[in-house]
């Protein structure tokens, strides 16, 4: 199936989704049916929802396939259709290693550098003037617990 024909069969799909929920909604509220015959529209509703999740999948739009999985988790008819809808969802977006996660490994490594620089006067000599001796070792031991702790910290987060 062509992406165009993909697209207009999961939007179609979506439309008719909508209006069967608005239906069922109406006859749960002012109609008094049997519960098999509301048992059936929810079902009905559920299948349609699902399937336009999974038409949206195919076209490649994960934002409208995760609100149409969630529009049929309204309808699941059972815990464990629910949970299944919920991994659809979790694998509609892949996990990714996070900027935050590179942050904090490149934060580190660099205070642990620079702390190594300024812990031994030495190394800076006349160049850094306005800092003592004593200034600069300062600076250097508190690079090294700032990049010690962020160390930790990078590791020490879910991965």
């Amino acid at each position: 199936m062509a992406y165009q024909s993909v697209k207009k069969a999961a939007e179609d799909l979506e439309r008719r989704a909508k209006i069967l929920a608005e239906r069922t909604y109406q006859k749960e509220r002012y109609s008094h049916l049997p519960v098999a015959e509301m048992n059936a529209w929810y079902k009905k509703t559920f299948d349609r929802y699902r399937h336009a999740g999974d038409m949206w999948t195919k076209a490649g739009n994960p934002k409208k396939a995760n609100e149409m999985y969630k529009g049929a988790i309204k309808f699941a008819p059972s815990e464990k259709v629910k949970e299944k809808l919920d991994e659809k969802i979790r694998d509609l977006y892949p996990k990714r290693r996070g900027l935050e996660r590179n942050l904090f490994a490149a934060i580190s490594i660099i205070t642990f550098l620079a702390s190594l620089f300024f812990i031994s006067a030495n190394l800076t000599g006349n160049s850094i003037g306005i800092l003592s001796g004593n200034n600069l070792s300062w600076l250097g031991v508190g690079l090294f617990l700032f990049g010690l702790i962020s160390f930790v910290f990078f590791k020490t987060r879910k991965k």
